[in-house]
This record gives structure tokens, C-alpha cells and sequence, in this order.
């Protein structure tokens, strides 16, 4: 990742960098890790675009971190016509760009081994989850559920049979629903 930074003074207010860029909006700067808005800067670009300077409109403060760095944007800007020619310089320029923003995103620093931990991490609190779900429908609770159910079958299948009589007789009236009181 292309990147600069300075510690600001309370005087100062222009910065210089000097890495390629392709427009003013490829530049970002962050002060204290905080992203600000394009309108609170300008960039001034060297004429081909391989360095310049940022502006701001009063001085950072005293000790305050200022990062510069490009971040280029995903977007076309070469549209290329169906029935036109296509010009070298165009599509040189957009390989530049498409080659550019690879390198933004792999020049992303990532700790590896923090990584690593993270990953255990959570991989050990999904097998911690999956086994307490497992636990609880394998025995406890699933097991307590089906004995309730027996319990209350118990208690109601008396009084559902002794209603219509044994279960080998025929009810007396086939259309009475009165299961008595379950």
C-alpha cells in the first residue's frame, strides 16, 4: 500500500507524498485513524500524477497522526465503443489501473499469525456450541420433553379410552367428539 505519514505540528498545512495516482480522489487522508471527508483537504498532483502534496485549510494539531494513502476506486473510466478502435494508451492506461488497484488490495497488511488465533478462536467456540446442541438432543432435554409427553399421555389416555369404553368396542354414538375432561 502506498502510505506516507507525518505528526502534525499546529503550523503546518501541506503535506507532500510521492507515490502514482491516477485522479485526486485515489488520495485519502486519515488523522488519528479517522478517515476525512475529500472537502476537508485538497490534492495537489505533481503534472504526472506520480506524487503531490495535500492541503488543508488550517493545520492539523500538534502531535495529531496524519496518514496519506491511496486507495484507488473501482470504477471505469475508459469506456470502450463496440464499433470504435481501441487506442493503446487507453487500454495501456487501464491495465495501469486494474494493476494498481490489485496492488491496493494486496498490499493490505494482515497479521497472519493474529489471524491464525482468531480462527482458532472461533473454531473452538462453533465446536463448544455444536457439542452443547448435540448434548441437550442426544440426552437432558429432548429425553425430559419425551417423558413429560409419556406423563401427560398417561394421565389423558385413560380418560380418552374410558370415554367410548374398551378400545375393542365400538363407541356407543360413532358423531359424539366428548373425549371427557383430558
Amino acid at each position: 500500500m502506498y502510505k506516507i505519514s507525518y505528526t502534525g505540528d499546529g503550523s503546518n498545512t501541506e503535506f507532500v507524498f510521492s507515490f502514482p495516482f491516477f485522479q485526486n480522489a485515489d488520495i485519502k487522508v486519515a488523522i488519528d485513524n479517522v478517515l476525512l471527508d475529500d472537502t476537508q483537504y485538497d490534492v495537489n498532483p505533481n503534472s504526472n500524477f506520480n506524487g503531490g502534496s495535500v492541503v488543508f485549510a488550517s493545520a492539523p494539531l500538534s502531535g495529531k497522526h496524519i496518514d496519506i494513502f491511496r486507495k484507488v476506486s473501482l470504477d471505469r473510466i475508459i469506456d470502450y465503443q463496440p464499433t470504435q478502435k481501441i487506442d493503446p494508451e487507453d487500454l495501456n492506461s487501464d491495465f495501469n489501473f486494474l494493476l494498481a488497484a490489485f496492488q491496493d488490495l494486496h498490499d493490505i497488511d494482515i497479521d497472519l499469525s493474529s489471524w491464525e488465533n482468531i480462527h482458532d478462536n472461533v473454531l473452538t467456540q462453533i465446536n463448544y456450541a455444536l457439542q452443547t446442541i448435540e448434548d441437550k438432543l442426544s440426552g437432558g432435554a429432548v429425553l425430559g420433553l419425551y417423558n413429560n409427553l409419556l406423563n401427560v399421555l398417561d394421565n389423558a389416555l385413560p380418560s380418552l379410552i374410558n370415554d367410548y369404553g374398551y378400545v375393542t368396542e365400538s363407541a356407543n354414538n360413532e358423531n359424539n367428539d366428548d373425549y371427557g375432561s383430558l
